[in-house]
């Protein structure tokens, strides 16, 4: 009986697979790489720092037979991907282009050595490149080969999320726009103006699945800016248990670092020509770091080796999925004399000259 119900369920899938086949609703995307050179090899269309849940009925990975695919494109709504290779693996987490597909995708030519060259074709893709990429590139000189859109957004700084809201303010019912969000919101997290762009969208949008999801994450965000910095599990530097306390500061920046970021241990130099520029004038630091078990030792020698005199707090076992989902190291955190978080996503140049101002 049971391998009878089994039997039948795999025939009416067969036959809705069949079905859908002759109707025309399974549709094929054809893919080129140009300019790898030959073998074997297998793409992957990853989510890149994305988490998984905002995916459905995703884009297959594909063998190579000459550069060439082919892969099913069952897309319920316009999706957004990097792309990998099996090449790539141990040297690359994914490539920097975007690849916007939907419903009307029938081809991608991959550009080996300028992914965000690559051409994609469907109306998400061509938003992308026709109309997208000029509005946040205006007034600059962008060339695909030579940055990626990763790279502009790192240089325009706050001015992105400001572009991104005015561009979906202009088109709200842009996809583009909502996945450019996404991106925003996985790798940096909750926003005065990113809260704000996601009220910006059309109804039909707020419908979909994609834009429910990241409602939900940025109402369960635990760092909010105006919001004060939430009471989190620590310990201090001998190991143990504490709680956050907000020092008795005019500002204090929270420093999100680990043992062995060669990027936080770069900006040690900063941090500490800014505590001794400011300590007296009203600014504090707090760093925390997110090493494993296996790393505290190293941690506790940095810290000693690189004479942090600061308050430094350990999230142990945290790197992966830290307390308050930070996700890029080092990250950057200020807060008021009230523990509200006033400011996010900036580098230390930037603070420097707001404390100049503010102090």
């Amino acid at each position: 009986m049971i391998r009878y119900f089994i039997t039948l369920i795999f025939t009416l899938n067969t036959l809705m697979v069949l079905a859908q086949t002759h109707s025309g609703i399974q549709k094929q995307i054809t893919g080129e790489v140009i300019g790898k050179p030959p073998g074997t090899d297998t793409l992957y269309f990853t989510h890149g720092s994305i988490d998984d849940k905002y995916y459905e009925n995703g884009l297959p990975s594909a063998e190579l037979t000459g550069n060439r695919y082919v892969v099913t494109n069952n897309l319920p709504y316009p999706q957004m991907y990097r792309v990998l290779f099996a090449s790539d693996k141990g040297k690359l987490a994914f490539r920097m282009g975007f690849y916007f597909t939907d419903a009307t995708t029938t081809s991608i030519k991959t550009n080996y050595s300028s992914d965000n060259c690559s051409e994609i074709n469907g109306s998400t893709a061509s938003e992308y490149q026709n109309k997208f990429i000029p509005f946040m590139t205006s007034g600059i000189a962008y060339d695909c080969k030579s940055k990626s859109m990763d790279m502009l957004y790192d240089d325009l700084g706050k001015k992105a999320d400001t572009s991104l809201l005015n561009y979906t303010i202009q088109n709200p019912g842009s996809y583009v726009a909502l996945w450019q969000l996404i991106e925003q919101f996985n790798d940096h997290g909750q926003s005065a103006v990113r809260q704000k762009t996601l009220t910006s969208f059309s109804n039909r949008i707020k419908s979909e699945k994609p834009w429910k999801i990241l409602n939900k994450d940025f109402e369960d965000s635990k760092i909010k800016e105006n919001e004060k910095f939430p009471d989190i599990n620590l310990k201090n530097y001998d190991l143990s248990a504490t709680k956050f306390i907000v020092p008795k500061a005019k500002y204090t920046l929270i420093d999100y670092w680990f043992a062995r970021c060669r990027p936080c241990l770069d900006t040690i130099p900063e941090l500490q020509k800014l505590y001794s520029a400011y300590k007296t004038k009203g600014f504090d630091i707090v760093s925390i770091s997110v090493d494993e078990t296996k790393n505290v030792l190293i941690w506790q020698k940095r810290v000693k080796e690189h004479g942090l005199v600061w308050t430094q707090y350990l999230e142990e076992n945290n790197f992966q999925h830290n307390e308050l989902g930070i996700k890029l190291f080092p990250t950057f955190i200020l807060l008021d004399k009230e523990g509200r978080v006033i400011w996010k996503d900036f580098d230390l140049h930037d603070l420097d000259k707001f404390l100049v101002k503010n102090l």
